[in-house]
């Protein structure tokens, strides 16, 4: 953990893992190195000076490993087909390899998985160095059982007993090694070492983990951690503040109001997947009072971070800091602000993540001071280190570092960037802005520069930065110009900023909007829209939102088709009066597409649009001619959530799962399982319990979801407990018999919503038969649903099949 003052049980471990596709990923890894090439050669043309040494970011790198299938812990070694198996583990920085690697060993000590194994070993590569294991006389080399005695017996010799009995495991193959940090080894391999890592690798079970641009060694089966799904971020956030506080009937608004504002920031909810950048999150959120924040930008969650890790820092040389300004707090670090700032800085402008000494020494150089203690800058645990050199050593000006996220250093980097525009020379910042501005490894540094101008220390700037940003040279033919500008203005709109670029800036986003929502340009489109729909700010704006309106009055069907393909793909939770009364107008179009896209649209708007007129709206659509649109309306009823469950409302839906139409069928099931707990009556089960037995496929498997979010409400209504259990129970246990894998995984995935009161022996050993099913998917939903069943579920025969 960053914070070293908390901690938490390992069983509270989340650890997401996904297959990586061998094949998919060399094409993937072969362009994005070519890409690279290409980029270092442009720049060296512009008379950039890059340093050669190891540790570069290689493009957008980590994106290599898009081709994912998810597989759970206990299932890793069943893609292995050789007899020894072998599996790498990639992941980026505070990822959580080392967290996996502790979370196994524990849970194999606890009898929970990979019994085959009658000893697992734990090996911190970082920890093989030359200083632990020198050179032998002779030039004799190390051995397994020397690993074993210096990491777990170093004070205590093993007995020939024991020794012998290791040696017959090994043999064997009754032994996994799990070799952990292999980027912090791979560069300086002890030489009296190598061949003991080499046998363990070519002839022991093992694990190894890496980063992923440090691994050159070939593995058949690899997996990439993942970092957290959505659904572990709440959980985490849950648990931390419970952990934390102690006091759980308190946590439940601490926990909803920081879900809620981490989800209004695309950027911000990007982040927070990553465990490390997550957790330093909820620790800032834990000591300060946020209780009147309503929008957060991914700067302001920053600064707020340093701002916290500053006063950490103080608190530690017991600096008295309750009552100071953020600038008063700044001012007391100010020499340790300004060596992370450079050395980020330089970080970015040499293309590394892994920051060598000398590195280090340029930016202790370059602010003319001696006096930065790196042992407690370390502790503020934004710099990370480690030692790889030959010879191990405690002075941390000879291990190389590196920042816990790119991002911290992205937003390091763009505070150094405005100062340097701030100063004398200003020119240095102005040709840097000129020669990156649309290089995409600086685009998150521009942004946050941006964000930064918000604040009284930069204002200063302003002017300057937008006018090298908005000056030549300008990118005329492609998007790079607009995107930038987007995500440099979404990032500063916020608030009563004003400044002479702000208008034509805005205005010429609008422009861009009128072009890609009039011209069928889908590339450009695609673009545009991604841009758009990581904003935070800018679509809530009146005149962005004022565009849509006056395109909308166009009278050309073709062209008003356009303008609604373009609307819809956009999220616009907060639309003005003026724009949602034109689009709740065009309900009543005659052209049945148009219908149906501002069915879509109205469902994008949110909760914030589910007012009377909205829903008796797509309460009426829902009776549409055109099923399309009937399909469009139910699910616009369901993103409209509880406001919209009003006994009309429901009755269209349960009316709507009779449909002819199988896609209305599904858009209703769809709702359903939106609305959940609203939705949860005795008519609605009836519904769904008769779609369960439709003849089309996806609509059972709809019905199957829909009763698996009802969860345990389906279970219980007033018709009574026992009667209701049985009836949805038995659909569901039939359900696990269709002949289409989709269908059964999402009866198991429902049976599992239902929880205890579905922990019957009939659905127990359903569940159990499932485990073995032909289909993958299948098999992972029974072993999930049979955790979510408790203790009933935990018999001898499901235990043994969960291990195995």
């Amino acid at each position: 953990m960053v914070n070293e003052e908390e901690s938490f049980p390992i069983e509270q471990s989340y650890i997401n893992l996904a297959i990586v596709d061998a094949k998919d990923q060399q094409e993937k890894e072969k362009k994005l190195k070519e890409q690279d090439q290409k980029m270092k050669e442009r720049e060296k043309q512009k008379d950039f000076n890059l340093e050669k040494q190891h540790g570069e970011i290689i493009g957008t790198y980590e994106e290599i490993y898009g081709h994912k299938t998810s597989i759970d812990v206990e299932n890793i070694f069943q893609q292995c087909k050789d007899q020894i198996k072998k599996v790498l583990v990639l992941g980026r920085a505070g990822i959580g390899k080392s967290t996996f690697c502790q979370y196994v060993t524990y849970r194999w000590a606890k009898g929970e998985l990979w019994s085959e194994y009658k000893l697992v070993i734990l090996i911190r590569l970082r920890r093989l160095t030359d200083n632990r294991y020198p050179p032998r006389k002779e030039g004799k080399e190390y051995s397994l059982i020397d690993l074993v005695k210096k990491e777990y017996s170093p004070c205590e010799d093993l007995s020939a007993e024991q020794t012998q009995h290791f040696k017959e495991l090994c043999k064997n193959r009754q032994v996994l090694w799990i070799l952990d940090g292999y980027d912090e080894f791979a560069q300086n391999i002890p030489e009296q070492l190598k061949d003991v890592f080499d046998h363990v690798r070519e002839t022991q079970h093992h694990i190894l983990t890496s980063r992923p641009y440090a691994i050159k060694s070939s593995y058949d089966v690899k997996l990439e951690i993942t970092g957290f799904t959505n659904d572990n971020i709440v959980k985490y956030v849950e648990q931390f503040f419970v952990q934390i506080t102690k006091e759980i009937n308190n946590d439940s608004s601490v926990t909803k109001k920081l879900l809620r504002l981490l989800k209004s920031n695309s950027s911000i909810w990007g982040v927070a997947h990553i465990p490390v950048n997550l957790e330093l999150i909820c620790s800032l959120w834990s000591n300060n009072d946020w209780t009147e924040t309503t929008v957060l930008t991914i700067t302001v969650l920053y600064d707020n971070i340093i701002e916290w890790q500053c006063k950490r820092h103080l608190a530690r040389q017991n600096i008295e800091h309750k009552h100071m300004t953020k600038q008063a707090v700044y001012k007391r670090c100010d020499v340790e602000l300004q060596f992370l700032e450079r050395l980020a800085f330089k970080a970015m402008d040499y293309n590394k993540i892994m920051l060598t000494p000398a590195i280090l020494i340029e930016a202790e150089n370059d602010i003319g001071c001696c006096d930065v203690d790196l042992e407690q800058l370390l502790k503020m645990g934004i710099l990370k280190s480690y030692d790889d050199k030959a010879i191990g050593t405690q002075n941390q000006t000879e291990k190389q570092h590196y920042f816990v996220h790119l991002s911290f250093q992205e937003h390091l980097a763009a505070r150094h960037l405005l100062s340097i525009l701030m100063s004398t020379d200003k020119v240095k910042a102005i040709n840097f802005i000129n020669n990156n501005k649309y290089n995409q490894r600086f685009h998150f540094v521009f942004v946050f520069a941006s964000g930064l101008l918000s604040q009284s220390h930069y204002k200063s700037c302003i002017e300057s930065f937008w006018s090298t940003v908005q000056g030549e040279p300008i990118d005329l033919v492609g998007v790079k110009h607009i995107q930038l500008t987007i995500a440099c203005i979404d990032e500063l709109i916020n608030g009563t900023l004003d400044f002479p670029q702000r208008a034509q800036l805005i205005k010429s986003i609008t422009h861009w909007l009128e072009y890609c929502a009039l011209h069928n340009a889908k590339a450009l489109k695609t673009h545009i829209i991604q841009s758009l729909q990581q904003t935070n700010v800018l679509l809530k704006t009146t005149i962005i939102q004022n565009t849509f309106p006056q395109l909308l009055q166009s009278n050309e069907p073709v062209e008003k088709r356009n303008i609604y393909d373009f609307i819809k793909q956009l999220s616009i939770a907060e639309p003005t009066e003026k724009f949602k009364n034109k689009i709740l107008a065009d309900i009543a179009e005659p052209d049945s597409y148009i219908r149906m896209n501002v069915c879509q649209v109205l469902g994008n708007f949110g909760e914030s649009t589910a007012t009377n007129d909205v829903i008796a709206a797509l309460i009426n659509a829902t009776r549409d001619e055109d099923s399309d649109v009937r399909s469009a309306a139910c699910e616009a009823l369901g993103k409209l959530g509880e406001k919209a469950a009003t006994n009309e409302a429901i009755a269209a839906l349960i009316n709507a799962t009779r449909d002819e139409d199988f896609l209305v069928q599904m858009g209703a099931s769809e709702a359903f399982r939106k609305l959940a707990e609203k939705a949860a009556t005795n008519e609605v089960d009836a519904a769904l319990l008769n779609a369960m037995r439709d003849e089309e496929s996806y609509v059972r498997m709809g019905a199957c979801e829909a009763l698996g979010e009802l969860g345990e409400k389906a279970a219980t209504n007033e018709l009574g407990e026992k009667a209701a259990t049985n009836e949805v129970v038995a659909a569901l246990l039939n359900a696990m018999r269709d002949e289409e894998s989709y269908v059964r995984m999402g009866a198991c995935e429902a049976l599992g919503e239902l929880g205890e009161k579905a922990a019957t022996n009939e659905v127990i050993a359903a569940l159990l038969n499932a485990t073995r099913d032909k289909d993958y998917n299948v098999r992972r939903e029974a072993c999930q649903a049979l955790r979510k069943l408790g203790e009933k579920a935990a018999t001898k025969e499901v235990i043994n099949s969960m291990v195995n």
